[in-house]
């Protein structure tokens, strides 16, 4: 390819170069770039494990002999839905008696109370008929949460999941019916290095991107972050939520983590600015229309631009083309480089092509 550039802009530029610089009109002709404060980006990854909003591994609250089971894997339920029954029919007859023995309780009492003051029946006789009473409410709620107890219910909205339970198996307190995930949001547990603690608090947001599909980011946001540092890894956790209002997440799925983290803030400018000498890095700060060299440290290179640290503050003016002229105190002229194109381009032709 044939590289096309403005003859009559080069011939200009090449000679306000070869002028001395006493002999340049109004100064040294310079391109001049802002300082711009910027902070350094880090890009930090890490894998996150998640769990469900809520989740739970439901017991029975009794031993017994199962009835009926209402559970279909990966099914959703509402608070209060029921799951699984055991046969209760000595809880029932139990229940009804209570109701029985209390009713009785409750009209003797009654009986008594009505021949207060006119000595027929002695206090004695009526303070053990109160406890009586008093001890067959007391029954009748035993025999009700007895009842209570041979049947599950789901503790909150969520989703079931598998169970090996069916009807005529036996079970007690210890046997494992099905577990319920309220996976309307997920909770997913990173951990970060120690050099990173502080960088990152609650209510930050993270990007997160499940393994089953990478091209699917989510976002999460911060909701806790732990309070010390593992001694043995010399990392802290962080748990993020991450919203999962399609239900396309599930509980147990790892997520890659990346969060990008800004250091302090340093002063920008064209990498072109950046000029070495045997005292290290400076540059060619302009100050009234006249070069002042200014020593810096280099920080970090972004492309074509750097950032340093020095007496430099955002909105300062220095030299981005023409620093090979510059010494100190010398003064400068601005001017566009793109001013210097304006002319129509033609054709650079090598000697070669020229025979």
């Amino acid at each position: 390819m044939i590289a096309r550039y403005t003859r009559a802009g080069l011939l200009a530029l090449a000679a306000l170069l070869s002028l001395p610089a006493s002999a340049q009109p109004d100064g040294a002709p310079v391109v001049l770039a802002p300082v711009e404060m910027a902070a350094i980006e880090e890009r930090v990854e890490a894998v996150g494990e998640s769990r469900a909003e809520r989740s739970v591994t439901l017991f029975t609250h009794a031993a017994g002999r199962v009835e009926t089971v209402d559970i279909e894997a990966d099914e959703r339920v509402s608070a209060g839905d029921l799951l699984l029954a055991l046969e209760s029919e000595s809880e029932r007859n139990a229940l009804a008696s209570a109701r029985v023995e209390l009713a009785d309780a409750r009209k003797l009492l009654d009986r008594y109370e009505r021949t207060i003051g006119s000595g027929a029946v002695p206090p004695t006789t009526i303070d053990a008929a109160r406890r009586d009473a008093e001890l067959a409410r007391l029954e009748l709620e035993r025999a009700r949460i007895d009842l209570a107890d041979r049947v599950l219910r789901a503790p909150f909205d969520g989703h079931t999941g598998l169970t090996e339970l069916e009807p005529g198996d036996r079970v007690d307190e210890d046997t494992a019916v099905t577990t319920i995930d309220d996976r309307s949001s997920l909770r997913v547990r990173f951990r970060l290095a120690e050099r990173y603690f502080g960088d990152l608090r609650r209510n930050d947001r993270v990007e997160m991107r499940p393994w089953s599909d990478l091209s699917q980011p989510v976002e999460g946001v911060i909701r806790r972050v732990d309070s010390r540092i593992d001694t043995d890894t010399g990392t802290f956790a962080l748990e993020a939520e991450v919203p999962n209002p399609d239900d396309r997440l599930r509980p147990g799925m790892r997520f890659r983590v990346g969060v990008t983290l800004f250091g302090p803030q340093h002063a920008g400018i064209p990498a072109t600015a950046l000029q070495w000498g045997d005292d290290g890095a400076y540059v060619w700060l302009i100050r009234d229309d006249r070069a002042e060299r200014t020593g810096v440290n280099l920080v970090a290179r972004d492309g074509d631009r750097v950032l340093v640290d020095g007496p430099l503050e955002a909105g300062d003016e220095v030299v981005s083309e023409g620093a090979q002229r510059m010494r100190p105190g010398l003064e400068v002229r601005r001017i566009d480089a793109a001013d210097l194109d304006d002319y129509p381009p033609v054709n650079a032709v090598s000697a070669a092509d020229q025979r």
